[in-house]
């Protein structure tokens, strides 16, 4: 009687054939490693060492001294830093090897630059409606960043600009005119709405910090708007934010060139993937 084999006999023997190619591919390599005959998978036996194969991690910091001071430590040739200035984030990898000797990619340091809680506070009310009692808490809880300018460019303490804010009535005016004729009629009605305080009102606010940490300070200058109705809605909008925006990037890239200009790690703009 002829003997079968069924499918999983076959399986198996599959395992087994593929198991031992394997491990003569394995005698080869430079890492420790072992051939698992259930799927003939292969298993690192790294961990059993006393070391590692070699280094590799990822370092995640906010700051850019501790950050050059990381990368520069363990630079070697070959090693980059891509710099990402619009999200003000750079990653520098260690092991990338060369075209002919290309590396895993996987040791890298990462810097990701944090809003300082001025800058983030300035953010967050940029273009919001508020009301007095609102905006007046703002101006006072920041007075310290904070300088107020009347309509003459004079300034005013911020303490004084949140009183006078406090103190704003909407004054409405209307006028109607009237015109009759034998055969027409014409009727016009206008309506004024004016802001008033019983103190010198700020048109516009000048606030001072640094925005991100590791970065200079600097002076961003708001624009105030009243929206007048039963109760007045005060807004405060930074001017030209967009081109504030693009000075900060500017100014964190050429702060991580100056610091790697000297080291192993070369500098790029953009982003890598591995």
């Amino acid at each position: 009687m002829p003997y079968s084999l069924d499918a999983t006999a076959i399986d198996k023997i599959a395992d087994l054939t593929l198991s031992r190619f394997m491990e003569e591919k394995l005698e080869s390599v430079d890492c420790p490693a072992a051939v698992v005959p259930e799927g003939a998978r292969i298993d690192s036996l790294e961990s059993l060492c006393l070391e590692r194969f070699r280094f590799r991690g990822k370092m995640v910091t906010a700051s850019i001294e501790d950050f050059a001071r990381y990368s520069t430590g363990y630079a070697a040739q070959g090693t980059r830093c891509f710099i990402n200035a619009d999200d003000m984030r750079a990653v520098a990898v260690f092991n990338l090897g060369t075209l002919d000797k290309p590396g895993h990619a996987d040791n890298t340091a990462l810097l990701a630059l944090k809003k300082t809680a001025p800058f983030s506070a300035l953010l967050c009310i940029n273009g919001e409606r508020h009301t007095q009692k609102e905006l007046a808490e703002w101006l006072e809880d920041w007075s310290e960043n904070l300088l107020g300018f009347d309509a003459d460019g004079q300034p005013i303490d911020a303490k004084k600009s949140a009183a006078a804010i406090r103190k704003i009535s909407i004054e409405s005016i209307q006028k109607a005119d009237f015109e009759d004729g034998d055969f027409s009629g014409k009727r016009s009605l206008m309506e004024s709405v004016e802001a008033r305080t019983q103190d010198i009102m700020p048109v516009a606010f000048e606030f001072t910090c640094v925005p991100f940490e590791g970065l200079a300070e600097r002076r961003f200058k708001l624009r105030l708007s009243i929206i007048g109705s039963d109760r007045p809605v005060l807004v405060l909008r930074i001017v030209q934010l967009e081109a504030q925006q693009e000075e900060m990037a500017a100014e964190f890239r050429d702060l991580l060139v100056e610091k790697f200009k000297d080291s192993q790690v070369e500098t790029f703009i953009g982003q890598f993937s591995a």
